[in-house]
């Protein structure tokens, strides 16, 4: 604006994007362009980030199409020594300088440019051919406090539980608990060394992928040592009870553990952004923890035989032989689980039709969340809107927090810029409160229909390739059992969300999901004892007792592993901030359902089968 007037006739000024390598800084830096445009995007027929020349540098090879080769040659020509400016969306986003005469129709931009910055070029001309114009139909944005204070907040709770359930674990199992705390923690590195190896951003999704991979690689520990203490009780040796307890507990490990993965991989396949986030992690835990368990517990084990250090395990017992008749009780059970899926479905089919609590994710429109300086009341930032003609607006508050959270739930294809509107009236009409935007989501009601659409397909996928695993492992009706007590939890779990009018958001399906894992390696490690003991030469019990039998074997291993999980997961819920709440309270909820479907629901309905007895 100083140089208006001074300026070359035909020329504009325009900025320039640089990155500081070192400090990431952004600066613009103003370049003055001819105004005469030489060549368009529609002359680029493709653009591709090349290693090469004398330093193995990343660098964009441009191919033209036939038109563009002949007018790059003509311009090349006539401007040797000059730049060539690259823009898109008024910013220039390279000037590469003209070396020399360039014909063929293709063309190299070299420069010292790092991998992402090569990427970028690169998609910025591909970009540039495009001949549609560029709507906004989803923004999301996060502020660097509100980014800090999440992950201080997810570490410490993070941490919080970890150490509770590491805790809990040497004191339970004492030299056995400390040897599963080192194979959690080599597990957890594994993990944070693979996300790093594939660049992966860590999201509370992530996070809650993390949190599943820890209830698991507990569980497969807990399973070990289960076995050992049943190895123990038959009177053999501590080397013998060791070894029994891995083989025994093998299958039941691996097959728990695969039927999560293919949920995971059929969430990554068919799901969005964040449930890939949450896919990649449990994914990297699995394998990760099926290495730890199996072999780094075993090779610790076996060491400490060698040197003569392991004289004896004692492991502490919270319920001891049980005979519980959980048969006797499975028409109350299927009467009260009828009644909690009829809810379920009641919520799935409002949320279908939007008439749920629905976030802006499902249901489009704007969240933003403020932070201030000084302490508000709704009533205060009520009026203020009102006066500005904004009162459709919800408003909610965090409370010790000072943050304000407002949300515009609106269908519209693409994203306006409330935002900014909503900024200017705060800081115009409450500017003692001092409220700064701290995140912003808007997404178009057509990305909101993918979203909700992804989840249900990525799902119900899962549940199918599930079906089919245990269907070959096992038999049919243990798939059908699996599967039908998964769809259980999801959908009390939904219907408990529904009734608290909690907001159906994609990190409450992303609880469903991990709810969905939890669930089935609990059925499958009781379906894995249930066969076991069919498989038994003397077993000349009914199929209804075999089934108690099997959960009574299993209950010490189910009431450690749901109450480790619930350790993490609660110690989330009370101090990992609002931006978790309704996120751990689904999980929190779907641990108790988990644990009671796999019991009272999964094995009762292998005995409807005619054929089983």
């Amino acid at each position: 604006m100083a140089l208006q007037g001074q300026i070359p006739q035909d020329t504009e000024v325009y900025f320039e994007r640089h990155v500081d390598k070192l400090t990431k800084v952004e600066t613009k830096v103003p370049i003055l362009l001819k105004s005469q445009i030489l060549m368009t995007g529609e002359m680029v027929k493709d653009a591709q980030v090349r290693i090469g020349g004398n330093f193995n540098e990343p660098y964009v090879s441009l191919d033209l199409t036939g038109h563009g080769g002949k007018v790059f040659g003509h311009i090349t020509e006539k401007n040797v020594g000059k730049r060539m400016a690259i823009v898109l969306d008024e910013v220039v986003r390279s000037a590469p300088v003209i070396r020399e005469k360039i014909l063929g129709g293709k063309a190299q931009i070299s420069g010292s440019f790092t991998p992402d910055e090569a990427t970028d070029l690169a998609i910025v001309l591909r970009a540039g051919a495009l001949p549609a114009p560029v709507e906004i139909i989803q923004n999301l944005s996060v502020g660097a406090s509100l980014g800090q204070d999440s992950i201080n907040k997810g570490l410490r709770s993070g941490l919080f539980g970890a150490m509770l359930v590491l805790l809990f674990m040497v004191i339970y199992y004492r030299l056995s608990g400390v040897i599963a705390d080192l194979a959690l923690a080599l597990n957890i590195l594994f993990l944070f060394v693979g996300l790093a190896m594939l660049n992966a951003t860590l999201t509370l999704p992530g996070i809650a992928g993390i949190i599943l991979s820890i209830g698991m690689a507990v569980d497969a520990n807990v399973l070990i040592f289960e076995r050992m203490r049943e190895e123990f009780e038959l009177g053999k040796s501590v080397k013998s009870g060791v070894d029994g307890g891995f083989d025994k507990a093998f299958w039941s490990i691996v097959d728990s553990q695969v039927t999560t993965l293919i949920t995971a991989l059929a969430l990554f396949m068919f799901g969005t952004g964040p449930i890939k986030g949450f896919a990649v992690t449990l994914s990297l835990g699995i394998i990760f923890n099926l290495f730890a368990v199996l072999f780094c517990s075993r090779l610790v084990y076996e060491s400490l035989y060698s040197v003569r250090a392991l004289k004896e395990l004692r492991f502490m017992q919270f319920v001891s032989k049980p005979n519980f008749d959980f048969m006797k009780m499975k028409k109350i059970a299927f009467s009260l689980s009828g009644i909690m899926v009829l809810i379920g479905v009641i919520a799935f089919v409002q949320i279908l039709r939007g008439q749920a609590n629905l976030g802006v994710d499902f249901s489009g429109g704007s969240l933003l969340q403020y932070k201030a300086s000084q302490p508000f009341t709704l009533e205060e930032v009520r009026a203020t809107l009102k006066e500005n003609g904004l009162e459709k607006i919800e408003l909610q508050q965090v409370t010790d927090e000072n943050r304000l959270i407002l949300k515009l739930k609106k269908s519209e294809d693409t994203v306006g810029h409330l935002g900014d509107e909503l900024s200017a009236i705060l800081e115009q009409n409450m500017p003692d409160k001092g409220f700064v935007l701290e995140s912003q989501s808007e997404i178009g009601s057509s990305i909101s229909a993918v979203l909700r659409n992804k989840a249900i397909e990525a799902i119900a996928i899962s549940l199918l390739g599930v079906l089919a695993y245990l269907a070959l492992r096992f038999d049919f009706s243990f798939g059908v059992a699996a599967a039908a007590a998964t769809f259980h939890d999801v959908m009390v779990v939904l219907g408990i969300c529904w009734l608290f009018n909690v907001e159906i958001t994609l990190l409450i399906v992303t609880a469903l999901l991990t709810l969905a894992g939890y669930s089935l390696n609990d059925s499958v490690v009781i379906f894995d004892r249930i066969r076991e003991n069919l498989q038994k030469e003397k077993n000349t019990d009914s199929f209804f007792t075999t089934i108690n039998k099997s959960i009574n074997q299993v209950m010490g291993r189910s009431i450690v592993t749901s109450l480790t999980t619930a350790l993490v997961i609660a110690s989330l819920f009370f101090f990992g901030g609002s931006s978790i709440h309704d996120f751990s309270f689904a999980l929190l909820t779907g641990v108790i359902v988990g644990t009671y479907s796999s019991i009272f629901i999964a094995s009762p309905i292998l005995s409807l089968w005619p054929d089983k007895e």
